[in-house]
């Protein structure tokens, strides 16, 4: 089995308001690999962003259903789809880490 990348595991943050209030309690939520386990969402993530020095202290993760989406025609028969499902990882830092740039200049 090939080891992946962290820049393959770590899609992306995913920045709502729900992700925002999490922020502020010190819990960061990235959109990762849907066949990631823990430890590797963990080590990827201390990998990242060892620049910062994070330690990863806990991972909760959640896999979110893809949707249904119908795309309208100009016969107007509405074709139906599905978006893909996804991971998602809620992670929480030691006392006192932060992520920097992460949420911008908020």
């Amino acid at each position: 089995m090939a080891t992946k990348a962290a820049s393959e595991i770590v899609i992306g943050p995913v920045i709502t308001e729900r992700t925002y209030q999490l922020y502020s309690q010190g819990r960061y939520t990235f959109k990762v690999l849907a066949t990631a386990s823990k430890t590797e969402i963990k080590k990827a993530l201390e990998e990242q962003y060892e620049s910062q020095n994070i330690e990863v202290k806990r991972i909760n993760t959640v896999t979110m259903r893809g949707k249904k989406r119908r795309a309208f025609r100009r016969t107007g028969t509405g074709a139906v789809g599905r978006t893909t499902d996804w991971k998602k990882a809620i992670v929480t830092l030691g006392a006192g880490q932060k992520i920097e740039g992460l949420f911008g200049s908020v």
